[in-house]
């Protein structure tokens, strides 16, 4: 019951005209590699909020952006310019994305790989401190994220990250608990692309 009452308040957010309002979104990287999906995550943990863990890339509207036009900006500034918002917004703008009960907005991009070193090391022309504040990065497989997308997740958890995946200099191993509600979300409504396809 409980489920059903979720899954149909989550389907009237999506379909719902303030879904395009402004309000905190983002977008999940991903490329494709036989039968398994590799997730591009940064590190979020910093000294000021370790609580947090790997996930992926979004934030908060400026100016009275759209959902997808945050998504596309938060997303070129946390892979430090190496993703270009312009083209990021080109790919999504006709998306309907995934909102979870706090609102942040969720879309999907498929890219090619590029080795996370690419993207650590870019210097982009605007130096603007937002561009550093994430980071390290890696490519994660999904089969390790959705191994905790089972039961009730708990906001207080540290969802762990087997380490031969994460890069040196990781200030933490866990997945960020906000981040593995909103992937949770994605698979209990079936909008992950890869399985769509």
């Amino acid at each position: 019951m409980i489920k059903s009452v979720f899954l149909a308040l989550t389907f009237l957010l999506i379909l719902c005209p303030a879904a395009h309002a402004e309000r905190p979104a983002g977008i999940l990287l991903y490329f494709k590699a036989g039968t398994e999906v590799y997730l591009l995550l940064a590190d979020h943990a910093t000294p000021g909020s370790k609580d947090r863990g790997w996930g992926g890339f979004g934030g908060g509207p400026k100016n009275g952006e759209s959902p997808a036009e945050t998504a596309a900006r938060e997303t070129a500034e946390e892979t430090r310019g190496f993703f270009l918002a312009v083209a990021l917004l080109k790919q999504i703008e006709s998306q309907t994305p995934v909102i979870d009960t706090n609102g942040f907005a969720l879309f999907f991009v498929e890219i090619p790989f590029v080795p996370v070193q690419q993207v650590a090391n870019y210097q982009p022309e605007n130096m603007d401190r937002a561009y550093f504040e994430r980071g390290p990065f890696a490519w994660i497989p999904f089969s390790e994220v959705k191994r905790h997308l089972v039961g009730d997740i708990d906001g207080t958890r540290k969802y762990s990250i087997d380490k031969h995946f994460l890069p040196a200099g990781s200030s933490s191993d866990w997945f960020w608990s906000v981040w593995i509600g909103n992937m949770r979300m994605v698979l209990d409504t079936q909008a992950l692309p890869w399985l769509r396809e």
